[in-house]
Parts: C-alpha cells; structure tokens; sequence
C-alpha cells in the first residue's frame, strides 16, 4: 500500500487508538500532513472514553499544533477512514462507519485487515511505518515533523532501547540531525504532573520494609 492511494478519496478522517500515545498521536499527524499537503479534507481525530491529559501528550499536540480532536461521533460518514498504530474493529479503537477502511499499524495482526493497509508487525514503532511510507512518497521532512516522529518512534522503543529494526535504526540515522533535541529531552522530562509528584511523594512516607 501507498499513501498514494488515499488521494483517490476526497473526505478523510485519521483515526489514532483510544487514549492516544505518543507514536499514536505522532503517525497520525504524519498521515494528516501527507493528505492535508495534497488539497484533501482531513481530520486527525480519536475516541473512547478519556481525553488526552499526559502532560508530555499535551505538550506534543500544543508545541507542534497538531489539530487531533477527541470526538464520541461523527457527523458525516468520511469517504475514507484510516486508522494509525491500531486496527479497525480491535478493542482500543472506538468504531465509526466509513465508505473504506484503510490501517497503518506495527502491532500483530488483530483482526481482519481491510485491502487498503500497512501492517508491519516487526517495526517498533507505527511512526516508523509511517516515516517509510513519507520516504516512498518523496515527502519533505521538515524539522518539525521529524522531531515528531521521532518522538512517537523514542517513546514506544523505551528511550530506544528496544529498538532493533533495520528500519528502525534507518529512521533513526534519518532524523538524528533532523529532529530538535532539546525538545525531546524535555518531552521526556516531563512524564509526571506537579499533582503526581504530590500523589507519590505522600505514599512514600508510608513505605514499610519488611526484610
């Protein structure tokens, strides 16, 4: 599959899992910019019952200004749904109709996968599917999509610990004097809100040590 393919449909929703992460969010926008880039009507949207509150998340989506919308419904029926680092129909994704169905993900194979999709299960990352799929199209990487994707490929490997994909580590020696350093280093600092630290500071003064 192609991201070329998707030019063929003129109303598109971009679909990340419920409770998006990082790499949801990232390869979603990666989509959304490809599609928004070629003249299409697109939306970058994600359901389920919590909205996003990380604070690195929300950092992410306000830096960079991704336009992803939390959405229980869809007014219209899109042309075109697809949906980023999730399959269609799995338990993560809340289900909205759509004329077709397409899926770019990098889990294990979940459920039956519509004829428009990009399932690879090896990759560690669904940005890195998604970084490949913008390479095949000769789409320009600027600095701030590659810091996204970047990011979405560090969270879901660990830190990149758990990176071990040749496309991985292409990826990785694509973006690594692309991406902007001090805002992933920032990003990655900041995984607990000031409430939390409050939260665990408490039951820490309650620890018992039983030898």
């Amino acid at each position: 599959m192609r991201l070329r393919d998707f030019l063929a449909y003129d109303n598109i929703v971009v679909q990340c899992h419920d409770n998006p992460d990082a790499d949801a969010i990232a390869s979603g926008y990666g989509v959304y910019l490809f599609l928004k880039a070629k003249g299409k009507r697109v939306r970058l949207i994600y359901g389920g019952k919590f909205e996003i509150a990380k604070t690195n998340l929300k950092f992410l989506v306000e830096t960079f200004n991704i336009p992803i919308e939390y959405v229980t419904s869809l007014e219209a029926v899109p042309n075109l749904l697809v949906t980023c680092d999730c399959q269609y129909g799995s338990g993560n994704v809340q289900k909205f109709d759509a004329d077709k169905i397409a899926v770019i993900d990098h889990h294990q194979v979940a459920t039956k996968l519509p004829k428009l999709s990009e399932v690879r299960s090896g990759t560690g990352s669904c940005s890195t599917v998604v970084w490949d799929l913008l390479k095949e199209e000769g789409f320009e990487l600027d600095r701030m999509i590659s810091t996204v994707l970047y990011y979405g490929l560090y969270m879901d490997t660990n830190g990149l610990s758990e990176m071990s994909h040749p496309l991985d580590k292409d990826m990785y020696d694509d973006l690594l004097n692309r991406h902007d350093r001090s805002l992933i280093k920032r990003m990655t600092n900041m995984n607990i809100t000031l409430e939390e630290a409050r939260i665990a500071g408490v039951a820490l003064l309650g620890v018992e040590f039983n030898e």
